[in-house]
């Protein structure tokens, strides 16, 4: 069983505009959400064995294998940015950030997070954590579409 939860963001820009700013995430973490969280995630994450928070650079195409903050890229393949968790977590989660087309020629933007917990303690984390997961997705993929938007 995997939990899923979206957050979407319409766009006023065509899919090919949307895709390449998508490419260049990364970089400043202040850029998504405020600086404080991030670091925190990553101190409690070094603290259980985890890589912590590890700042990578924006502007080039991300290959697989590639490391961006906190997450391993899967994929990168036109229209999905497919990154895995590097963080120490009772489970596996995935973060997929995906372009897609609406009327008009625009488009828009979805964060989708899936997350496979391995057993009780996964299941635990996974509602324990939830309410401060929306609450950083969503600002997220907010500050994302506002940066891809004119």
């Amino acid at each position: 069983m995997a939990y899923v939860d979206e957050h979407v963001q319409n766009l006023s820009v065509p899919v090919e505009a949307a895709w390449s700013v998508v490419l260049a995430t990364g970089g400043d973490p202040s850029r998504y959400v405020p600086r404080g969280l991030w670091r925190l995630r990553g101190v409690a994450d070094r603290a259980v064995g985890g890589p912590g928070f590890r700042l990578t650079g924006p502007g080039r195409r991300p290959a697989p294998g590639d490391a961006i903050d906190f997450w391993e890229v899967e994929s990168a393949e036109f229209p999905v940015l497919r990154l895995r968790a590097l963080m120490r977590l009772p489970g596996t989660a995935h973060l997929e950030l995906c372009v897609e087309p609406r009327a008009a020629g625009l488009s828009r933007l979805v964060a989708r997070t899936v997350f496979e917990p391995a057993g009780a303690l996964g299941h635990a984390f996974w509602w324990a954590e939830l309410p401060a997961h929306k609450v950083v997705f969503a600002l997220m993929t907010a500050r994302l579409a506002a940066q891809i938007n004119p």
